[in-house]
């Protein structure tokens, strides 16, 4: 007969399955541009922005999402602890309130919105340093690579995040990565692999 998996150990192996990811992406920021305007896109509970503030030293570091019940392939957000508009709300608050000194210093800013149009507030040629983990569909990837190029600093570096086939989203983030990389080979170089992470720098 089978054991059952209990609520903590999943709990545990959850945990311990993020130590590993983080050991990982703070080993592979050492090598990114530190110091330049950096941008997050995909914040959720703004775990992920901590290690970026840590690791990077960014002269300001935009965190970018819509903090929205958004409908996907397998649950979305309710997988992730939001079943409500209100939960997200709640979420959106904590973010802001976990940053709040960062905030005040103008280390940090918040803009609630879609990647696209949040882009759009940024000027060409501004941003040393992109992390894209937000809408893992094709076309959504695609969309943020597309938006997000032309505001990089020469040098500058774009990294994403679950490049793998593992979601629900199967190729997509690889498929739309591999057909940036395509379109724009004489501009860009990759720069790094490790694990599920990848990066790209702008020539």
């Amino acid at each position: 007969m089978a054991e059952t998996v209990s609520a903590e150990d999943r709990r545990k192996k959850q945990a311990l399955q993020r130590e590993r990811k983080d050991a990982l992406r703070r080993e592979m920021l050492k090598t990114m541009p530190h110091g330049k305007l950096s941008i997050e896109i995909g914040v959720w509970r703004g775990e992920f922005s901590r290690i970026l503030l840590d690791e990077l030293k960014p002269s300001k570091l935009c965190l970018i999402d819509p903090w929205g019940v958004q409908p996907d392939a397998d649950g979305g957000a309710s997988l992730a602890g939001a079943r409500s508009q209100n939960d997200m709300d709640r979420i959106y608050e904590a973010v802001k309130n976990t940053y709040a000194s960062e905030i005040a210093k103008g280390q940090v800013s918040v803009i609630r919105d879609f990647s696209v149009p949040a882009l759009r507030l940024f000027e060409d040629q501004s941003i040393g340093f992109a992390y894209l983990d937000g809408d893992h569909s094709y076309e959504g990837v695609k969309a943020d690579l597309d938006a997000v190029l032309p505001k990089m600093i020469e040098g500058g570096v774009i990294m994403l995040d679950d490049y793998h086939r593992r979601g629900w989203w199967k190729d997509g983030v690889m498929r739309a990565f591999h057909e940036f990389l395509g379109a724009n080979s004489a501009g860009l170089r990759l720069k790094a692999i490790k694990g599920a992470q990848v990066a790209v720098q702008k020539l």
